[in-house]
């Protein structure tokens, strides 16, 4: 298995989706951000707010049909799949929704801009750690690149105030998804029960994206599914899985992905067109097809423990 591959997953999955970066990274290397290795802006963001952008006047009705749900709630998995062009008015639209989850999206798109400005700083102490190998001639790394400059654009449209109150959510905010998922819960313990139950109740897929393989308890070194421990590659696995589950519950997890073209910019690993490519990608399923089958095995389980709100089935059985 590829370390160097399931680092780079990892650390674009954690920086801007939230996951816990170095998840999938092997015993003795540290985890890397995207913030330290995406290739920088360099479009300069304006001192006043473009009056064709206030509050997402230019693209709201663009955005309108897709968030209207049909059981009338917003769509707010809509955001995550309008374009990058448009991130300033998803971003706005997203708070706006805040009492049912929007804050947790607003975080998540937020999050994109502040690591491309991470980036922006460092060039200037370390420019040559800027320059992963990409061939060009890749229709990957086309895509990438325009999906990088779009990413550029609409983070320039955004304004720091805005950019901070999406990113920086107080203690106790109303938003029901962050609130469950800072719930304080002692491994084992009655309250971690009722937080998986609340989690599974709203099983939202960027939530479940966030916590990642955190969703499953942890005996040790090795996770626990099932009633049963799993370590090793299996638990490998296991975590590509979580990865993938979001996706089987409605993510968006095609191109416009971060996992999908992130890592091409990353490591110059440009070759996957889904998350689910890039998921195999770091368990080596090219060389080992076994693998593959495995990791969807393990991703059915896991969506039918969800859709089902089993919580036994995540917790760790009794000594």
């Amino acid at each position: 298995m590829s370390v160097r591959r399931v680092a780079a997953l990892a650390a674009v999955l954690g920086a801007l989706a939230g996951l816990v970066a170095g998840s999938l990274v092997g015993p003795g290397r540290e985890p890397v951000t995207l913030a330290e290795q995406v290739i920088p802006p360099t479009t300069a963001r304006p001192a006043r707010p473009d009056p064709a952008f206030a509050a997402g006047a230019a693209s709201a009705p663009r955005l309108a049909p897709l968030l209207a749900g049909t059981d009338g709630r917003v769509d707010l998995g809509a955001l995550l799949r309008a374009p990058l062009s448009e991130l300033r008015t998803s971003v706005l639209t997203a708070l706006r929704h805040r009492s049912e989850g929007g804050w947790l999206y607003a975080r998540a798109l937020a999050r994109q801009c502040s690591a491309l400005e991470m980036v922006e700083m460092r060039e200037h102490l370390a420019p040559a750690a800027f320059q992963p190998a990409i061939d060009l001639n890749q229709p990957g790394a086309q895509r990438a690149l325009t999906l990088r400059d779009q990413l550029m654009a609409g983070c320039s449209q955004l304004q720091p105030d805005e950019l901070l109150e999406a990113m920086n959510v107080p203690p106790g905010a109303a938003d029901p998804l962050i609130a469950v998922m800072d719930q304080p819960a002692r491994p084992g313990s009655a309250e971690a029960r009722e937080r998986l139950a609340a989690i599974l109740a709203r099983p939202d897929p960027l939530m479940l994206a966030e916590l990642g393989p955190n969703l499953l308890a942890r005996d040790g070194e090795a996770l626990v599914f099932d009633g049963r421990r799993i370590d090793g590659e299996e638990r490998q696995l296991l975590e590509g899985a979580a990865l993938l589950l979001p996706c089987s519950l409605g993510l968006a997890c095609d191109g416009q992905d971060e996992a999908v073209w992130g890592p091409c910019l990353v490591d110059g690993l440009c070759g996957t067109t889904t998350r689910e490519d890039a998921v195999m990608a770091t368990v080596n399923a090219g060389e080992h097809p076994e693998r593959r089958a495995a990791v969807l095995a393990w991703v059915e389980r896991l969506r039918t423990a969800v859709v089902a709100r089993d919580v036994d089935r995540f917790l760790k059985p009794p000594a």
